[in-house]
């Protein structure tokens, strides 16, 4: 048996854990939300001393009283603490005051005196055990803080603010927008921005978002395009909603034209407990340059600028370990280089014709030739060379294909590729899937087969990326392989092509219409689980909203979207979920090809928030500084987040060990 779980505190920003980092075997200290909300005091027993202080005799149990609190805290004020007594309990039932050991499980929720006053941190919502322990006993009380805000910057009166909980008729006109109905979010981005149409530009609206242990009601005039971004100061609520909540969030819209009050427009999103690791590097492509977004920044840093005289550096590909980036320049023959993903500084360049290239997880070696053959000369198969040497090691090819957008597996072991039979590099739309196995030591390709075919509809199957665990296949069926106004969807197969699944909710059917839930392209997932999920980004010529509305295939607007993937697909079921505008993108650019791979590692004795962010693979709390720190060994189990060989090196029981990281194994 494990006897200690830290994951209450990777759940969180490393800023919000703090106090004892981990608790003993059996805590609830997951902020799952177990527990009751019932405050008040509990039955009183039966008979014995109210003396206090302890009291020789021989207790058989402890009870705390009362059972079970929620602490409220509205708009940040914190009240005052709420105190609990203990009491031995003998076998005849009849009990007394004692003077106990109290602790609680949540330290970044509530913590508590000597004396048993549980005081709430304000920091985030949640749930936890109050413990009182006397010698070998151990009473139990659950205790739950909720976090409550009013946002009324319009000043929307008691007298109006009053007709909404009495409406009765149904919304003629509006129409919620964004984000859709279903939706599963992660923790550390900025909040979404919720869109809608169908009011007037007096309108009186209420947006409502509740879950267990956080609450918001909003009130405002909001004139089309009607939007609603969640506050940011004094607090960040959508951080706090976030980090209070596990599961279910329930969202509601309601509006006022000034003679009806309407029945609000309902929504449920769904909270997972983990941050998205790593970086996405994309090609802006009015720009010609790559520049790269960590999921919560509030925006790009530019990354790999086009050297003068070069048109563009694209068909970038970068190691799921974060260290090394491979792209193209110029365009037409484009050859390939090799540039450190700390500094963009260049490691190695070639003059050799490419296009699209693979790296390997470790950054080491490059898979390169997507497009060597015809206009530029070669013979049409992938190479295989070292990140700093063009010496070919091995070759592949498909029979009667040329092997196309390579992809590597984040184990190492495999490679996927587009196997086209018409067209050049660029534009082609016949081809198939295929897989192979690779190895660098020693160099070689083998077992090279076709596990998914095309199809009058989609002939163009291509851009294949590996899930975390190297299990699933992710790409993209479509009508042509350049995806400006293509039609489009991303599907899911198995490395052998037995299960392959439609991902219909990411690629907005139910949610979309006229031809828009078929326009999205290009998936690359994250190398790391995170809140129960694999993390899938793609890029999407969809509508955002009433923000970017223009449905013109030849000038509407390419931008990254996100979509969580549940990590144990089963056939014939869709694991998707409906995908989010990733925020931080710049609105006025056109951006594709989102490699997602881990941030450059950090040194030991660095801040961190998980072992994945760390060169040695630990983030463990500092015992002086009470930070996490990254670390040599885990010093003991691993955290989720760190590093594992097998699930069983992870502290919590139910983890997976994915892609040698401690996960979460299912949704919370």
């Amino acid at each position: 048996m494990k006897s200690c779980s830290r994951l209450a505190f990777l759940l969180l920003p490393a800023s919000l854990a703090f106090g004892p980092a981990c608790s003993c075997a059996g805590d609830s200290a997951d902020g799952s939300g177990a527990g009751s909300t019932q405050s008040g005091p509990s039955s009183s027993g039966t008979g014995g001393s109210t003396s206090t202080g302890f009291v020789d005799g021989d207790f058989v149990s402890i009870e705390i009283e009362p059972a079970s609190a929620q602490i409220v805290v509205v708009n940040g004020a914190v009240p005052a603490a709420t105190s609990f007594t203990a009491f031995g309990v003998r076998a005849d039932g009849t009990r007394t005051n004692i003077s106990p050991q109290w602790s609680y499980t949540r330290p970044d929720v509530a913590q508590t005196s000597n004396a048993g006053a549980v005081s709430a941190t304000g920091l985030l919502g949640g749930s936890g055990t109050l413990r009182a322990t006397l010698d070998a006993l151990q009473g139990q009380a659950e205790v739950s803080v909720k976090l409550v805000y009013d946002s009324n910057p319009s000043n929307v009166p008691q007298d109006v603010q009053d007709l909404f909980d009495n409406a009765s008729v149904a919304d003629p006109s509006m129409a919620l927008l964004y984000p859709y109905d279903q939706t599963v979010f992660p923790r550390g981005l900025m909040g979404p921005v919720i869109q809608w149409n169908g009011g007037g530009a007096s309108d009186v609206y209420r947006v409502h978002v509740e879950s267990p242990y956080f609450e918001l009601e909003a009130w405002g005039a909001v004139p089309p395009p009607s939007r609603f971004a969640f506050p940011t100061l004094p607090d960040d609520l959508w951080r706090k909603l976030t980090d209070s909540t596990v599961g279910d969030l329930a969202v509601r819209v309601q509006r006022y034209d000034g003679a009806t009050a309407y029945q609000p427009l309902a929504q449920t999103w769904k909270i997972a407990p983990g941050n998205l690791a790593g970086t996405i590097y994309y090609w802006e492509v009015n720009q010609g340059n790559v520049v790269r977004l960590r999921p919560g920044a509030p925006g790009p840093e530019q990354f790999l600028q086009k050297p003068a005289g070069v048109t563009c550096v694209a068909c970038h590909s970068v190691s799921a370990d974060g260290s090394t980036i491979v792209a193209s320049f110029q365009g037409g023959y484009s050859p390939w280089g090799t540039f450190d993903a700390e500094t963009g500084s260049s490691i190695y360049a070639t003059d050799i014709s490419s296009g699209f290239q693979a790296i390997s997880p470790s950054g080491s070696h490059v898979l390169w030739g997507h497009w060597n053959s015809g206009s530029f000369g070669g013979d049409g198969l992938l190479k295989l060379s070292t990140r700093d040497d063009s010496t070919v090691l091995a070759q592949l090819a498909s029979p009667g294909a040329q092997p196309s957008h390579p992809a590597w597996s984040k184990d190492g072991n495999k490679i996927a590729f587009a196997g086209r039979t018409d067209g050049n590099g660029l534009d082609f739309t016949q081809s198939t899937l295929w897989i192979a196995d690779v190895s660098t030591n020693p160099p070689s390709f083998s077992n090279s087969m076709q596990i998914v075919a095309n199809d009058a509809a989609r002939p163009t199957v291509t851009f294949p990326t590996f899930s975390p665990d190297s299990k699933w296949v992710a790409f993209m069926r479509s009508t042509q392989a350049r995806t400006r106004g293509a039609a489009a969807e991303i599907w899911l197969t198995d490395p052998t092509g037995a299960t392959q699944i439609r991902l219909d909710r990411a690629n907005g059917q139910g949610v979309l219409s006229g031809g828009q839930e078929s326009i999205t392209y290009e998936p690359t997932f994250n190398p790391v689980a995170a809140g129960g999920y694999f993390w899938l980004v793609v890029v999407s010529e969809r509508q955002y909203g009433n923000t970017l509305t223009d449905t013109n295939p030849d000038t509407r607007r390419k931008q990254l979207w996100v979509t969580a993937i549940d990590q144990n697909p089963q056939p014939g079921v869709d694991p998707s979920h409906p995908a989010f505008w990733l925020p931080g993108q710049e609105l006025d650019n056109q951006n594709m090809r989102g490699e997602w791979a881990l941030s450059p590692c950090k040194a030991l004795g660095s801040d961190c928030s998980a072992g994945y962010e760390c060169c040695d693979g630990y983030c463990v709390q500092d015992a002086q500084s009470g930070s996490f720190v990254c670390a040599e060994t885990p010093g003991g189990c691993s955290n989720i987040g760190d590093l594992c060989e097998t699930a069983d090196d992870c502290c919590d029981p139910g983890a997976e060990c994915i892609n040698n990281v401690c996960a979460l194994d299912v949704p919370q």
